[in-house]
């Protein structure tokens, strides 16, 4: 149990102010745990975090393969188009303050070398499971059988994770608009 209320603090204090602007003192508060207990469970704030990253992109990349590659009553665009709108949707209900813990993640300064690679690792998860979807599309004749599938899934994923830091910066869905919008120019 404290270890779950620990995490749960700990996604939602990343998601809002990002890694390097919460305290271990913040996280304990949150949480309502001893440092001790802290300590028990994670060997450091960086290693908190890792797990706080894991469970995030575990949790997300369950619905994101869930839409992207099993939906088969959508294309493969229908279907990156309709992640990406519900997502939308979603970041306009929370007002546009929390946007991809993963994306905000690479920008992170002051963690290790081990963090880093965590990250790339994950959203690298991310974009092969675009990558999948756009084969399927190339398979069935309904994405261009030239497209460079793991370059496009790489400029999907970028994109939409520029658009999420312009949306916070904003507090518009433009950015995200404009992104989703470009995905007919794309695929």
């Amino acid at each position: 149990m404290t270890k779950e209320k620990a995490l749960a603090a700990g996604l939602e204090l990343f998601s809002q102010k990002g890694y390097s602007n919460v305290g271990l003192a913040e996280i304990l508060k949150t949480a309502e745990i001893p440092k001790g207990s802290f300590y028990h469970h994670f060997k450091s704030k960086e290693a908190f975090a890792i797990q706080v990253l894991e469970r995030y992109s575990n949790c997300g990349l369950v619905n994101f393969k869930s839409v992207l590659l099993e939906q088969k009553g959508l294309s493969p665009k229908e279907r990156i188009k309709t992640f990406y709108s519900d997502r939308a949707n979603e970041f306009e209900q929370k007002q546009f303050v929390k946007g991809c813990l993963l994306g905000d993640s690479c920008s992170e300064g002051g963690v290790s070398e081990e963090f880093k690679a965590f990250v790339g690792e994950q959203l690298e998860e991310w974009q092969l499971t675009i990558e999948r979807c756009l084969e399927e599309g190339k398979e069935n004749n309904q994405i261009s059988k030239t497209l460079d599938t793991r370059m496009m899934a790489s400029v999907i994923l970028n994109g939409w994770e520029g658009a999420i830091s312009r949306m916070k910066l904003s507090k518009s869905r433009q950015p995200l608009d404009d992104f989703m919008q470009s995905l007919d120019l794309l695929i």
